[in-house]
This record gives structure tokens, C-alpha cells and sequence, in this order.
């Protein structure tokens, strides 16, 4: 129990040069081998955990800029009046498009929810022509 402790404390309090040392001289200087092959595991541990998490960081920023784009083109497309906005009738038309369905249905929305939805988006535009992208 005290040798995990004192590799605990190794590891996170930094002090890991002054026990090293201390074996390495009182005990044998073959652990010295030990001590650097357990630095360079930990210090690759750690730099790859923070990759890691810089990845998935990277992973969702790009997965929300592909959606928005997605997004932007399908409302661009649906705008069939070329105003900016959805009108009622538009965004019921873009709800029979298969791909919106798959979209809606990712979601976890159901197509026949469409009329609360409008009523969602539309809600806090400030004018009365429909859906604005911006």
C-alpha cells in the first residue's frame, strides 16, 4: 500500500526526482531505467489523454459548422419565394423531403409534430413573412 501511495505521490505532486533519486542511489542505479521508462509512460499518457480531448473538441465544432451548412442550404433551397424567409406553406414543403425527414427523425422529431415546430421558430421573429435563416 505504501509503494502505490508513494507512486501516487510520484506522479502528481512532482516530487518523483527526489525518490528516484534516493533509490537510485541508495538502492541500485538500474532503477534508474524504471524511473525514466515510468516518466516517459505517464507524460505520454497524459499528452495523449489531452489530444484525445482536443480531438473530440475538434470532432464537434466541425460536426455543428457541417450541420449549420447543411442547414443553410436546405432552408436556401426551400425558399422558393427568394424573400430570406420561410412562409407556412414553404416550411410544410420542405417537411415532405425525404432527407428532412431523416434529419427530423435523427432529431428524435416526428414530421407530424410540424405545426408546434413552425410555431416554435416563428415565435420570436420579428416579422410576420415567416422563417429567417439569420
Amino acid at each position: 500500500l505504501n509503494s502505490l501511495y508513494t507512486m501516487f505521490e510520484m506522479t502528481f505532486s512532482g516530487g518523483w526526482p527526489h525518490y528516484a533519486r534516493h533509490l537510485i542511489e541508495e538502492v541500485s542505479p538500474w532503477l534508474s531505467i524504471f524511473f525514466v521508462m515510468y516518466v516517459l509512460f505517464v507524460i505520454f499518457t497524459l499528452i495523449r489523454a489531452a489530444d484525445d480531448a482536443e480531438q473530440l473538441f475538434r470532432e464537434k465544432v466541425n460536426e455543428k459548422k457541417v450541420l449549420a451548412d447543411k442547414l443553410t442550404e436546405l432552408f436556401r433551397a426551400a425558399d422558393t419565394s427568394g424573400d430570406g424567409f420561410l412562409s407556412h406553406d414553404e416550411f410544410n414543403e420542405i417537411l415532405t423531403y425525404p432527407k428532412v425527414q431523416t434529419w427530423m427523425a435523427a432529431l428524435g422529431m416526428v414530421v407530424q409534430d410540424h405545426e408546434d415546430l413552425f410555431g416554435i421558430l416563428i415565435e420570436g421573429e420579428p416579422s410576420e413573412r415567416g422563417i429567417s435563416w439569420e
